[in-house]
C-alpha cells in the first residue's frame, strides 16, 4: 500500500517556505535604495501607483526637484524598477504588482519587512 502523506507534507513545506521570509532575505531586499524608497511609500500609502514612485524615486536620486528633472531620467527609473525592484519584492510576496492597473500594494509578508524598514532605515 503507498502512503502519500509524505508527498503532502512535501507540497505544504514547500508553501510555507514559500511564504515565509527570513530576516536575512529581507535585510537583502531592503540593501537597495529604490526598493527602500518604494517601500516607504507603500508603508506611507498602502497602494501606490509605479509612475508615482519612479517620480519620487527619481526626485530623492537627483535631489532636485520634479520640474528640474528630465523626463527620461523618470522613465529610466521607471523601467528598472517594473523590470528590476518591484519583480524582487513581488516573489518574496512583500508587494503584490496589478500590472493592469500600475499598481504596487503591500502582501503577505511585507510587515515583517515594513518593520525591519522603520527600525533600521531613515525614511527618505
Amino acid at each position: 500500500m503507498n502512503d502519500d502523506r509524505s508527498g503532502r507534507e512535501a507540497e505544504e513545506t514547500t508553501d510555507a517556505s514559500r511564504s515565509e521570509l527570513s530576516k536575512s532575505r529581507a535585510f537583502e531586499l531592503l540593501s537597495n535604495r529604490r526598493r527602500r524608497h518604494a517601500l516607504w511609500l507603500v508603508h506611507r500609502h498602502g497602494r501606490v501607483s509605479l509612475p508615482d514612485i519612479a517620480e519620487e524615486v527619481t526626485v530623492d536620486e537627483a535631489d532636485a526637484d520634479i520640474t528640474e528633472i528630465d523626463p527620461e531620467s523618470v522613465r529610466d527609473t521607471y523601467m528598472m524598477l517594473y523590470h528590476s525592484d518591484v519583480p524582487k519584492l513581488a516573489d518574496a510576496d512583500v508587494v503584490a504588482y496589478d500590472q493592469e492597473l500600475d499598481m504596487v500594494a503591500p502582501d503577505e509578508n511585507f510587515r515583517l519587512v515594513a518593520d525591519i524598514l522603520t527600525q533600521h532605515f531613515a525614511e527618505p
